[in-house]
């Protein structure tokens, strides 16, 4: 077997995930629209996206379908004072974000007991959207996923725009550069 080689989502970057999660941070704790507004000043974002070993093997037919997927941390960003936290939201938005990967949190309202094992989270509050897993710990567990999901949202808007706007499209090549 060759050296492994990970690639990472072209259209979807690490700018333009910070860009993301910096409007909605900003957003939700200095912003003025009070649907959205929460208690709070502390937190934890992490997104998790997929990186794909395409390996050093010159032949694909020798390594075709066994292309290995896995998480890659595409952004961690904190809110308030890290040091005045009341509780470990990094490790917690770190550990959601990673059960939501494996699947064993579905994003919904509340844990899955029987996917549980040592040393993960019992909060909720993240997402699992088009193949990124995004955690958030730092308010209550509703508002957590809602943060979670409109950094997904519009990481995902915003890969697809970049997308639409490349070089690689308009050329109409059979695959991506």
């Amino acid at each position: 077997m060759g050296n492994m080689s990970w690639e990472k989502p072209k259209f979807l970057t690490q700018a333009l995930a910070n860009s993301a999660a910096s409007a909605v941070l900003s957003l939700v704790f200095q912003g003025e629209y009070s649907a959205i507004k929460v208690d709070g000043s502390d937190g934890h974002l992490v997104i998790l996206a997929p990186e794909m070993d395409v390996g050093d093997e010159p032949d694909v037919d020798k390594i075709y379908p066994n292309l290995a997927i896995r998480p890659f941390t595409l952004l961690e960003v904190s809110v308030g004072d890290v040091a005045k936290w009341k509780y470990p939201f990094r490790d917690i938005a770190r550990c959601k974000a990673l059960q939501l990967w494996h699947q064993r949190n579905d994003g919904g309202s509340d844990i899955l007991p029987h996917l549980l094992f040592p040393g993960d989270t019992a909060y909720w509050g993240g997402v699992f959207r088009k193949g990124l897993a995004v955690g958030f710990s730092g308010v209550d567990s509703w508002h957590d996923r809602m943060i979670a999901g409109m950094v997904a949202d519009i990481c995902i808007a915003g890969a697809y725009d970049a997308w639409m706007k490349s070089t690689d499209r308009k050329s109409g090549l059979n695959f991506i550069l």
